[in-house]
């Protein structure tokens, strides 16, 4: 075996370990990203849950603070509703650090940059649960304050639920479930966690009543 062979083969094997090392990094460097990349959704994720759970409270609070057919608003609610109207304008502009405009080029040019383009459509429904206890919109077929509440929290939590997909969350959690509780595996709904294709949901009065059953057998002991 001459020199000069063995100094080809030794820089071959130095090109081929080099290149494998690069190779690693790069594999290394891309999982690393992929990493920091899930957290950084996860963070998010978790922001804007908390700050839409936080809405939904308050709009909670201004739904339930309103009475049917009433127009008018006495001094005790009217302070509640104000309470409500300056809670729901900073979750405005908070949901702006998550949500933030959209095609800002098209409208609204004279504007601060945090307010140029079109609202998310989650903040819409902020904003018009705002003027609707302003006494500064029109409600449309709605026949009083309470129903129209009611109706833009539905909405909000509809646009924030299709975002969050809490739906595709709980089957990832149910395959976690099923590949680390093997004791577990055949039951299709985890406990309730996913719906169970073989029962019918009781609703609110079939639970009720199933509770009832509970307390009277209880009772009876």
């Amino acid at each position: 075996m001459t020199l000069e062979f063995l100094t080809f083969i030794v820089g071959a094997l130095a090109g081929i370990l080099t290149g494998l090392g690069a190779l690693a990094a790069y594999y290394a460097a891309t999982r690393q990203n992929r990493l920091t990349a899930t957290s950084i959704a996860a963070d998010w994720l978790r922001d804007l849950r908390a700050w839409a759970s936080e809405a939904v409270d308050v709009l909670a609070e201004s739904t339930y603070m309103c009475r049917r057919s009433d127009s008018t608003l006495s001094s005790s609610e009217q302070a509640i509703a104000t309470r409500c109207r300056y809670r729901l304008s900073a979750l405005i502009d908070r949901g702006r650090f998550l949500l933030p405009n959209e095609r800002e080029g098209e409208h609204g040019d004279h504007k601060a940059s945090a307010y140029k383009g079109y609202r998310h459509p989650a903040l819409d429904a902020l904003v018009a649960a705002e003027r609707i206890l302003d006494g500064a919109i029109d409600l449309f077929a709605f026949p009083d304050r309470k129903a129209a509440l009611i109706g833009v929290q539905r909405e909000f939590v509809s646009i924030v639920q299709a975002i969050l997909d809490p739906r595709s969350m709980n089957k990832t959690v149910a395959a976690i479930l099923r590949h680390a509780q093997e004791d577990r595996r055949k039951d299709p709904s985890f406990g309730g966690l996913l719906p169970d294709p073989s029962k019918t949901p009781e609703g609110d009065e079939g639970l009720l009543y199933t509770a009832s059953l509970r307390y009277e057998e209880a009772t009876k002991r």
